[in-house]
């Protein structure tokens, strides 16, 4: 039985893989350059699979610290960012959570600041019972269960009990890993990757409300 919907963030809640990817883009486009998507994409869901910023330094011959890259970057992405809002049935689930009487929770690869920054700016900030990112799990990311597994901790719900919904494949490895159900809802970027592991794939959160997808899950 269902007892708490845990989302992941990014690509999920807000679609910062679109923007994350186009920042990168950009800024390897300031300096000459184009981001290699075959190196790019793996990345997604996880982190250090592919270090862009060291990589545009050396392809660029700059003389600029990775740290300073990564700044560019960070203030390019959230430009981009600046006027999104949740993804499109974001927030009809979470709507239909609280009315089932669902917990609800957040497990992220990202840092607790960009949490901390994007959640009260989509009002989103009170919705979620537990929040965890990363960095509440000593750093662990994606495919590891570890944040999962936080997020359900602080929800108080055993991992046979909840239904996480990812967008990337890293995150439905991580899931699954937790003992956890698993809609997937690729992006654009990630629909090519095989999400055979997840136990529901949608195109969209609006393409199914909540009651519909556990009722396709249990």
């Amino acid at each position: 039985m269902i007892e708490a919907v845990v989302f992941d963030f990014d690509g999920t809640i807000l679609d910062t893989e679109r923007a994350g990817t186009a920042a990168w883009q950009q800024l390897f486009e300031r300096y000459g350059q184009t981001l290699p998507l075959d190196q790019w994409l793996p990345n997604i869901g996880q982190t250090d699979v592919y270090l862009p910023a060291p990589h545009l330094i050396e392809l660029a011959g700059l003389d600029k610290t990775a740290e300073q890259i990564k700044e560019e970057r960070r203030k390019l992405k959230l430009e981009i960012l600046a006027d999104d809002g949740p993804m499109p049935g974001v927030l009809d689930r979470i709507k239909e959570a609280k009315e089932m009487g669902l917990k609800l929770g957040i497990a992220s690869t990202s840092e607790a600041r960009w949490l901390n920054y994007h959640l009260p700016r989509l009002g989103l900030l009170f919705e979620f019972e537990a929040v965890r990112g990363r960095s509440d799990v000593g750093g662990v990311g994606k495919p590891e269960p570890d944040v999962y597994l936080s997020a359900l901790e602080g929800l108080r719900t055993d991992p046979a009990n909840g239904l996480a919904l990812e967008d990337s494949v890293n995150g439905v490895i991580a899931a699954k890993r937790a003992g956890m159900k698993v809609v997937a809802i690729p992006n654009p970027l990630t629909r090519h990757m095989d999400y055979s592991a997840a136990d529901l794939v949608l195109h969209s959160m609006a393409d199914m409300t909540l009651e519909e997808m556990i009722g396709n899950i249990v």
